[in-house]
């Protein structure tokens, strides 16, 4: 169902509620939904997990930013009972690609807190997922109704509005409407000479989706966040990527440059993750 055809149905405009995290995905779905419905009601949230990025800007002040680029405010929300990494303490483990806890208590919780607040009972929650990221965020559907929101005279759809944009066209869509990128994003991405970033993926300063090359990289560009990961799992005994320790990674021998895989900009081989950012 096309969103004219709810209002129509519904009787009612929706609100749409975006989801941002600071990161390129987040900020392009924004301009899109910008762009399309400029006269709906429009939320900007993100949800900072305590383990956002810190530097050389922070994720929030970023969000607010991009947010402030569109015309509108950022709100953000917090789980108040715990951060990231008094999560993973409490639970004496890291969460998992099959029990992603960081996204269930730290981001999805708390925004559906904020939804359950808006005065609107038709709401569209928007999220910047793709289906090149994953062959998991493939299997997306793009458009559904969310059983577990809609209740008590409201009525919730999940939408990802950039679900089929690859790569390429999102950071087109950055440079074509001067849109700046986080400076945690590799020189590659930017085209306004922003050098010193390291990662290709924004998300939490440790993800337990990074790569062993990103770990090498946030240890040299993020020792603070790499630090305190490393000393959750020593002080556990559980380790954030299966059988080996931060440590241990970073440690390993490295591909040697002739038998490495060539990475390009758009067309590069990667770990299957599935991000929120």
């Amino acid at each position: 169902m096309q969103i004219d055809e709810l209002a129509a149905e519904t009787g009612r405009p929706p609100a749409l509620l975006v989801n941002l995290s600071g990161g390129k995905d987040s900020a392009r779905m924004l301009g899109l939904v910008r762009q399309k419905f400029p006269g709906l009601q429009t939320y900007a949230v993100m949800a900072d997990t305590g383990f956002e990025h810190v530097k050389p800007v922070s994720a929030v002040e970023w969000s607010r930013k991009i947010a402030g680029h569109f015309g509108l405010p950022l709100t953000v929300v917090r789980n108040p009972n715990k951060t990231y990494l008094e999560m993973v303490r409490r639970r004496g483990m890291f969460p998992s690609a099959q029990f992603r806890q960081c996204t269930s208590d730290l981001k999805r919780g708390p925004i559906q807190k904020f939804l359950r607040t808006l005065p609107e009972k038709v709401v569209i929650n928007c999220m910047g997922m793709r289906a090149e990221e994953s062959p998991q965020r493939a299997r997306q559907v793009p458009w559904k109704l969310d059983m577990e929101m809609s209740r008590n005279g409201r009525t919730v759809y999940n939408w990802l509005p950039i679900f089929e944009e690859t790569t390429e066209q999102v950071l087109r869509w950055h440079w074509q409407n001067d849109v700046p990128l986080h400076p945690v994003y590799v020189p590659e991405y930017h085209q306004d000479g922003t050098r010193g970033g390291y990662l290709r993926r924004f998300s939490c300063r440790v993800c337990i989706f990074a790569t062993d090359h990103d770990l090498r990289m946030i240890h040299q560009h993020d020792r603070e966040a790499f630090d305190q990961v490393s000393a959750l799992e020593q002080e556990m005994g559980f380790t954030m990527k299966s059988g080996r320790s931060l440590v241990q990674i970073i440690n390993a021998p490295t591909v040697s440059p002739q038998s490495a895989p060539q990475l390009s900009l758009f067309g590069k081989p990667q770990e299957d993750f599935d991000r929120n950012s």
